[in-house]
């Protein structure tokens, strides 16, 4: 079932974002806070963070999405070359009306550096990718 639409202009409807390859990371909108994990292989919680991102926060991270035009990314993206293990990456957003569902495995979007960087910024510099 979709949540429900946020009160709040700057908050998301969902999102739900993951990295990792051995172990990983999951950044993802739950009952109004923003939950950063750090998870095992095996898909455990090795670590959890309740946060709570200000408006300026938020609107600094929609505007770095804008700008790198992730509304537009590929639904999913995988190298040309074949590859064991490697990096597996989930984003899973709908704000403003618009959604983006994009994945990859060792394989990235144009500008995938600073969107990175955008999420990080988010989760007030907890680690991500």
């Amino acid at each position: 079932m979709k949540p429900p639409a946020s009160s709040e202009p700057f908050l998301p409807d969902r999102l739900d974002l993951g990295i990792g390859s051995v172990d990983g990371y999951r950044i993802f909108w739950d009952d109004g806070a923003l939950v950063w994990q750090r998870t095992s292989a095996a898909g455990e919680v090795l670590q959890e963070t309740r946060l709570q991102p200000d408006e300026a926060a938020w609107r600094a991270f929609w505007r770095a999405l804008d700008e790198l035009d992730v509304w537009n990314w590929e639904p999913y993206y995988e190298p040309d070359y074949p590859t064991c293990g490697g990096t597996q990456w989930a984003v899973w957003i709908e704000h403003g009306g618009r959604t983006l569902k994009a994945s990859g495995r060792d394989a990235w979007p144009p500008g995938f550096e600073r969107y990175l960087a955008a999420v990080r910024a988010l989760a007030g510099e907890r680690p991500f990718g």
